[in-house]
């Protein structure tokens, strides 16, 4: 979308980005057009959004030295930049809240200290993220992600929020923050009916009803389904977007 003909010495117009903002310039939005010839004069064609792809397609052109990356902290935060966060949590117990819900007969009241896996959050300006991984230390690049065992986790790994209130503008660089959102709401229903996708060998209100009603001390990491990414995938400029064009589980709303 943003090449440039090259022609000997010059080069052709070919697209064009407009950038909108708000009267205070606080906040901005982009939109990218194709250029055509008519009548022999440029003309900047209906535009579409400016997306993170059409960010790395163009600083890619422009400036391949300087594409921008996420920065690699390896503490709890593991990486920042790009307007995202990403940290850890070891295998810990948590309070948990259930609510039923009308999407799902199978679903229940209930609340408990449920032991949980090792988790990767990453949060962006306008979503929260969750995966789970193995064992106990400290994720790497490399470490394989799997999908959080939650309810009202879609099979992308965002957090439906539902009535949740997200995180202030001041507070979407706080771990904590976004963890007491994620925490601190009712989990209502599984987001897809895919069997073996959200909890493999068992049914996953069978298994968060049982996590509450019979609690155990450590997670059985057996349970977690691979989704065939790293950590490393979601420091990548378009990261969300790779996310969400994976295939979906089955019956997902």
């Amino acid at each position: 979308m943003f090449n440039v003909s090259n022609h000997g010495e010059g080069y052709q117009l070919s697209a064009a980005v407009l950038v909108y903002t708000d009267p205070g310039n606080r906040h901005a939005f982009a939109t990218k057009h194709e250029v055509q010839l008519i009548d022999g004069r440029p003309t900047v064609r209906p535009g579409s959004p400016f997306s993170e792809v059409d960010y790395r397609n163009l600083v890619k052109a422009m400036a391949p030295k300087e594409q921008p990356r996420m920065q690699w902290q390896d503490h709890r935060v593991l990486a920042k930049g790009l307007g995202k966060i990403l940290w850890w949590e070891p295998p810990t117990k948590r309070s948990l809240f259930f609510r039923k819900s009308s999407h799902n007969a199978g679903t229940f009241d209930g609340k408990g200290l449920c032991p949980c896996p090792g988790l990767v959050f990453m949060a962006t300006p306008r979503a929260l993220y969750v995966y789970a991984f193995q064992g106990e230390q400290a994720p790497h690049q490399r470490t394989k992600l799997y999908q959080a065992p939650f309810f009202n986790v879609w099979s992308s790994g965002q957090v439906c929020v539902g009535n949740a209130t997200l995180p202030g503008e001041e507070l979407r660089g706080d771990p904590d923050a976004w963890e007491r959102m994620f925490f601190g709401s009712h989990f209502t229903h599984p987001n897809f009916t895919q069997k073996d996708r959200l909890t493999k060998g068992v049914n996953p209100t069978e298994f968060w009803q049982q996590m509450v009603t019979q609690p155990i001390d450590v997670f059985p990491e057996g349970v977690l389904v691979e989704v065939n990414l790293s950590v490393e995938d979601l420091m990548e400029v378009d990261a969300e977007h790779k996310l969400h064009a994976r295939t979906r589980a089955q019956g997902e709303f």
